[in-house]
């Protein structure tokens, strides 16, 4: 089950794209005095903006007009562009692959390429061409997109940005799963990163979850400038025998090991399918019915069964959001809800009911000590990583392995508790 939590989509380990969109601590404090300027200048940038496109719509589509048009629009989004690495670029590869971390990226990339790209915004005509898009049949899936954007590569000479990702991700911890359509176009790639920047004062994300494509706009018009990073990577060129799949997968590893992060098997689809699921959870008050109490006592005892070591008011905290047992457990496991673990009591039979035989099998001291110790250690499992790892690759590491205890400690549990041991029984 994948998991996202706190300012990024988390799958697994990974915070992938952003959730939270504003900062914390003191650059909260300076954003919310900037505010007031933010706005103002939104509404300025937005008039200018709405000008700029109606002179896209009525003059002819001209080089000398497209190229006015967008460096105004990238005046009025604050996007300042740079590039990096550019001995690398090579003018004659017309397919470009880059990660896609906010609905802008192909504006900085078109700027300094000439590129264009296939377009997801519901525009007139004259509006995707002058913000450096084509309609390439994008919604009517895959097969007509590449049959056009192969014509169009036959016939012209200007370059096509693919965004193999399919979706926006916060570019700092992990890249999507990269789509094979976008290395069907050629035997030979041409790699690049995007990265973002913004003042502190206003480090406002450039992309969040669930807000869409506006909603990030508004925030381009309302920060000071937003500077994009463009660094080129030695060009691809398809192995002999290499599937598109697999190509996809070595680029995949190029641009990560660059931005210095994961390749992840998420993809699109997956954040698309969480962030129904997020916008559900966020609408539902966290409130304990009369109507549900018992049904949920009735999961959070199974839940306990299997973890028994985690309180049962945070189980059915969260199981009033999932309301399914399944989910909670992967929550527990996976980290995303956080608890102190509690430590079972022995029972202590009294010594009353204590028969003869029952005395004679006490255990001395040392032993009960040992055997105590011993069902602390199996109830409260430490997983907590001994040290914050540097790298988004050994946090990965640290994080599978504290997930493999856990799971495997809530095994020998349940099998214990039901004795599936003893009729050979393996999990």
């Amino acid at each position: 089950m994948k998991k996202w939590k706190d300012g990024f989509i988390q799958f697994q380990s990974h915070n992938i794209c952003i959730i939270l969109r504003y900062p914390s601590g003191w650059k909260a404090l300076f954003l919310v005095l900037y505010t007031p300027f933010g706005l103002v200048l939104a509404g300025v940038r937005l008039l200018i903006a709405l000008q700029a496109l109606m002179v896209a719509a009525l003059l002819p589509q001209l080089p000398a007009v497209k190229s006015f048009v967008l460096r105004s629009l990238c005046i009025v989004l604050g996007i300042v562009v740079k590039q990096e690495n550019t001995a690398v670029r090579d003018e004659n590869v017309k397919v470009l692959v880059a990660n896609h971390i906010s609905p802008c990226d192909h504006i900085a990339v078109h700027l300094v390429c000439g590129s264009i790209t296939p377009s997801v915004w519901e525009l007139p005509a004259p509006f995707w061409w002058a913000l450096g898009m084509q309609e390439f049949g994008l919604r009517q899936g895959r097969d007509v997109l590449v049959a056009s954007v192969r014509s169009h590569l036959e016939k012209s000479a200007t370059p096509v940005l693919c965004h193999p990702e399919g979706s926006t991700t916060s570019g700092k911890v992990g890249l999507l799963k990269f789509s094979s359509w976008s290395f069907c176009l050629g035997d030979v790639i041409q790699p690049l990163t995007i990265r973002a920047w913004r003042p502190p004062f206003a480090d406002v994300a450039a992309s969040a979850l669930a807000t869409g494509i506006w909603g990030d706009i508004f925030w381009f018009l309302f920060v000071p400038c937003t500077i994009f990073t463009l660094r080129y990577l030695p060009a691809v060129v398809k192995e002999a025998g290499e599937s598109e799949v697999q190509l996809g997968e070595r680029v995949a590893k190029l641009l990560a090991a660059d931005l210095g992060v994961v390749v992840t098997e998420h993809t699109a689809s997956d954040k698309a399918e969480y962030e129904k699921r997020y916008l559900v959870e966020q609408s539902q008050p966290i409130i304990v019915h009369n109507t549900s109490t018992s049904e949920l006592q009735r999961m959070a005892h199974q839940v306990g069964e299997v973890l028994p070591y985690v309180p049962h008011d945070v189980v059915v905290r969260d199981l009033v959001r999932t309301r399914s047992v399944d989910v909670t457990i992967s929550n527990i496991l996976e980290g995303v809800v956080t608890y102190i673990p509690q430590v079972e009591s022995l029972p202590s039979p009294s010594p009353l009911s204590m028969t003869t035989q029952d005395l004679k099998n006490i255990p001395s001291t040392s032993s009960a000590t040992h055997t105590l110790a011993n069902t602390i250690q199996g109830s409260c499992l430490d997983t907590s990583a001994p040290s914050f790892a540097r790298s988004a690759q050994e946090r990965m590491l640290s994080f599978n392995e504290r997930k493999a205890r856990l799971i495997e400690n809530a095994r020998q549990r349940y099998i214990k508790k039901h004795g599936l041991q003893n009729i050979g029984l393996t999990c």
